[in-house]
């Protein structure tokens, strides 16, 4: 949800600001903003600009501009708050958060955009995020984030309780390890670890795979 209304209010902004409807591919060309020098990479790359060439490339013929908005990543619309580029396109994206507190500048913004992409990568390869930062067993961390994309939603001028309220809230999940305090949440890991459970595991799975492959080649022979 924040994603699209992230990538909605940066897109509709730079389209008023630049004058541009096709904005993206109008600066990917190499006279456009996103071939502004201050943007080379360590390798010599122009990474935004590559994103969105490609992105068109992959739409050929289907390519519009609506298209392209849709298939650019959540890391490439985070990027848009980073210092250069934030400053290259106008030092004006802020405007996109009209209810942001007063001091809220764009490395405020940015730091959590990132941590709702670091999120968001994890959960998306399945990535624990039940754990904080010293591996201790916490719902702390995905709380803290979830409480940042409320508050983005806010400040883009979106109600984020009424947005969400058709949808699963986290708060379930977090209901059932609060059922538990961290001293049994830990022992509950160290049991699964514990290495005479793994070998018992190990034991059965192994006994299973016997039996399974001795009943698979009995009626083979059945069969013949």
């Amino acid at each position: 949800m924040l994603e699209i209304a992230l990538r909605n209010a940066i897109n509709k902004h730079y389209q008023q600001h630049l004058n541009q409807p096709d904005w993206l591919k109008y600066n990917s060309q190499p006279s456009g903003l996103f071939y502004d020098p201050s943007l080379r990479n360590h390798a010599g790359r122009f990474e935004q600009a590559e994103k969105v060439n490609s992105t068109i490339i992959a739409l050929r013929k289907n390519y519009s501009h609506d298209k392209v908005v849709a298939g650019l990543s959540f890391g490439f619309w985070r990027f848009m708050f980073s210092g250069i580029q934030f400053k290259v396109f106008g030092n004006t994206l802020l405007q996109i958060f009209p209810n942001r507190p007063k001091g809220i500048n764009q490395k405020n913004i940015y730091q959590k955009l990132t941590d709702i992409n670091n999120l968001r990568n994890r959960i998306a390869h399945h990535e624990p995020i039940c754990f904080d930062v010293n591996n201790k067993p916490s719902i702390l961390y995905s709380q803290r984030h979830f409480q940042d994309i409320l508050e983005l939603l806010e400040w883009l001028g979106y109600p984020p309780i009424q947005i969400l309220s058709n949808l699963e809230s986290p708060e379930k999940e977090w209901k059932k390890y609060r059922r538990y305090d961290d001293i049994t949440i830990k022992k509950m890991v160290i049991s699964l670890l514990n290495p005479y459970n793994l070998y018992s595991t190990i034991s059965f799975l192994s006994i299973f795979v016997i039996v399974w492959s001795y009943w698979l080649s009995a009626s083979v022979a059945f069969k013949c």
